[in-house]
């Protein structure tokens, strides 16, 4: 066959493949959004187990919503000022529960980059992803969580290591740092994401047939958390000297470049009360607190003023104890925006 011959008809058939994964990737998009409707009628209910939201245009928020925030935040332009949320699925799934937040003042916009199996390593790969495609700012707040979970065992690849992998246009290094793939396929990365909500429904289908080990009841996908054992959730994570340098350095580093907070995120009582989880609040009031005044770096602290019953499935706020979080940080961050622009304004 000739060659230029064969090249067009390969070229055809990409493009009629293009378009039929394009089409398929919209259905997608309308399934995860019924989907995500279910989710958030029962979290509404306080149905326990059940969060929301799940899914945003087709992705999997704590999976795969960081490839759309990283677009909106490189595309918007008219913001004086941007929140980056860096985290796991704490900061992710608690942000926005009723799929408004209060607008924040002076034209700032909240961009989540959070991962589910979040620890200390995904906030540095997060945080590089956005290094690789926006300059902080001295506008700018990062939020960066410092949880539980940011001191997760993370000894294998992370979810958003793994997101990043089937994505393409990027790659994370030895380091956690991220490096760029060839621009000239950016096609082949676009497909790349309409596959993964392509996969997202394949993976609610198949978890519907055979429901996934959750403690879960028949309904879409049966994605139902169950962290009420904290005593299993404790085994997952440890506070240990090298993980703290990993942590600090990075704080350090973002103070250096922007205006930086920590998040000390809500946490059960139950879960604190464990061995790992007094370790942990311990070393956040003696150790972590006096390094954060040390050196001006702000932070916001949400433990101990939520109930055992205010979590939904264990780890993650009910909807009503997510509106009276989400107010207050709100709340929080619109006073740190009021200092930057009054000291901008001197």
């Amino acid at each position: 066959m000739n060659k230029k011959l064969y090249l067009k008809y390969l070229v055809i058939i990409f493009v009629f493949a293009a378009v039929w994964v394009w089409l398929l990737a919209r259905l997608a998009v309308v399934i995860t959004e019924i989907t995500d409707d279910h989710y958030y009628k029962a979290f509404k209910e306080n149905d326990k187990g059940y969060i929301a939201p799940w899914y945003t245009n087709g992705l999997h928020v704590v999976d795969e919503g960081f490839i759309s925030e990283l677009d909106r935040l490189t595309s918007d332009k008219n913001n004086s000022g941007n929140i980056i949320a860096i985290g796991s699925s704490l900061t992710a799934l608690e942000f926005d529960p009723v799929k408004q937040k209060e607008r924040l003042r002076d034209s700032y916009d909240m961009y989540i980059f959070a991962s589910g199996g979040g620890s200390w390593r995904t906030n540095i790969i997060l945080d590089n992803l956005v290094r690789k495609e926006y300059q902080y700012t001295k506008k700018d707040i990062v939020k960066v969580e410092v949880s539980y979970s940011t001191f997760r065992n993370a000894t294998t690849t992370t979810i958003a290591e793994s997101t990043i992998d089937k994505w393409g246009k990027y790659r994370v290094t030895s380091e956690y740092g991220i490096e760029g793939n060839n621009p000239l396929l950016s096609p082949l990365y676009d497909l790349n994401v309409n596959l993964m909500r392509i996969q997202n429904v394949f993976e609610l289908a198949v978890s519907y047939i055979s429901p996934v080990d959750r403690a879960a009841k028949i309904g879409p996908g049966n994605y139902r958390n169950n962290y009420f054992n904290h005593e299993n959730v404790a085994k997952a994570f440890s506070v240990t000297d090298d993980k703290i340098e990993k942590i600090e350095t990075q704080l350090l580093q973002l103070d250096n470049e922007t205006n930086v907070v920590v998040e000390f995120s809500p946490i059960a009582p139950g879960l604190a009360q464990t061995k790992s989880g007094k370790k942990y609040m311990k070393f956040i009031k003696k150790g972590m607190k006096p390094f954060l005044k040390k050196h001006g770096i702000k932070y916001l602290d949400y433990r101990g003023k939520y109930k055992e019953e205010d979590f939904i499935d264990g780890a993650h706020l009910s909807y009503d104890a997510s509106i009276r979080y989400t107010l207050k940080l709100d709340h929080d961050l619109n006073e740190m925006i009021d200092k930057i622009n009054g000291e901008e304004n001197e």
